[in-house]
């Protein structure tokens, strides 16, 4: 999922984080953005992403965490989160790219007591999921709580709200906005050949991809994306740790890579994680849940639904099959799972500005308005 690419240049400027006010009363909206859609930042304040100028070259550094094993190569080390995206312009008028700076601005006076949980989008969606747990838990009993989840963001909530935590008690209405609730078939190319950020291929190099969980998490639950030259399902071991080795998919391809057992190591956990996300997430038994749910989902544009495959496991990564969304998720994977009632709305809006749409804004406005009490409040 190839979110907020852009081709940036040296000579540009990145708006500051807008000022929040504490929420004054008992209603309370938290913002979650999605992937790859927050500022990071070393322990000195350097911004190691993104920055107008991380585009102009390749690169040499990259956001890959550390493990024991791990070869030796550039890396910014620990980082921590700024905020999210606000606005970036590397020439004014022209290349200016504004992934939440003017929806947080409207929103913070158009929502009540609008916050925002920014957090690391490279690491599990579970770990992020239990930190706004804790995030709610810390506003108090009394509030009540409507989360608004962009793409990732609505998965970090629901891990959230299904975790059982005490702080998932005061959420009485969630608006997931492009939410990919059955993965994304577009994360497949990323993982094999690196994510670029114009011409800079070190930050999410597919070194550093192999270390994020969420990357990995983004995937569809089942490799249920490959397809023949007709069209016909094709069946793959996509998730497991040995195929990659026998294809010498990605990273694997290196021999050094291919033969270390700290790298496989690496491997095995994200598809461990991936897979406990999922089961986490998916379809469940019993009633509906509390809070009411609305589902923001995209139409009419060409997005990435599948790949060309042989029954051998030679993937064509040059030509994927594409089908309906909005650009980055398809509609069909776009919907909550059982046992969520919700409300769905069409945008044919593309992913990345679906929150600066006038039409979704008050679609979102209009559903955070009232003050509802979840569905099992004496």
């Amino acid at each position: 999922m190839r979110l907020f690419l852009m081709p940036l240049v040296l000579v540009g400027c990145i708006a500051p984080q807008p000022v929040l006010l504490p929420p004054q009363g008992d209603d309370v909206t938290v913002f979650l953005h999605g992937y790859r859609a927050s500022f990071l930042a070393t322990k000195s304040g350097e911004l190691a992403y993104v920055t107008p100028g991380q585009g102009l070259s390749k690169g040499d550094r990259s956001l890959a965490f550390s493990f024991e094993g791990q070869r030796e190569f550039p890396k910014y080390g620990p980082l921590h989160v700024v905020g999210p995206l606000t606005r970036l312009t590397a020439i004014p008028f022209f290349l200016d790219l504004d992934p939440y700076a003017s929806w947080m601005d409207w929103a913070k006076t158009a929502l009540p007591g609008f916050q925002v949980y920014a957090y690391d989008w490279r690491a599990d969606i579970r770990e992020s999921g239990r930190g706004l747990c804790e995030r709610l838990a810390a506003l108090g009993p009394s509030r009540r709580v409507r989360l608004i989840g962009h793409s990732m963001g609505g998965l970090v909530a629901l891990s959230c709200l299904r975790s059982g935590h005490a702080g998932a008690r005061s959420v009485v209405k969630v608006a997931f906005v492009g939410t990919p609730f059955k993965g994304g078939p577009g994360q497949w190319d990323d993982l094999q050949l690196g994510t670029p950020t114009s011409s800079n291929t070190a930050l999410l190099s597919p070194e550093a991809l192999l270390t994020f969980p969420s990357t990995w998490q983004l995937l569809a639950p089942s490799p249920d994306f490959f397809v023949d030259a007709n069209g016909a399902p094709v069946t793959l071991a996509a998730y497991d740790a040995r195929t990659w080795l026998d294809r010498r998919w990605g990273l694997f391809a290196e021999p050094a890579v291919r033969d270390s057992a700290a790298y496989r190591a690496q491997l095995e956990a994200r598809f461990q994680a991936h897979a406990e996300l999922w089961r986490e997430l998916g379809d469940l038994d019993g009633p509906a849940p509390a809070w009411c749910a609305l589902a923001i989902i995209g139409s009419g544009r060409s997005t990435v639904v599948g790949w060309r495959a042989s029954a051998g496991g030679d993937v064509d990564l040059t030509a994927p099959v594409r089908g309906d969304g909005d650009g980055t998720v398809p509609t069909a994977r776009a919907r909550p799972p059982r046992p969520i009632d919700f409300e769905a709305v069409a945008t044919a809006s593309e992913h990345s500005a679906l929150l600066n749409d006038d039409g979704v804004r008050e679609v979102l406005r209009q559903f955070v308005a009232t003050a509802d009490q979840r569905r099992d409040a004496p």
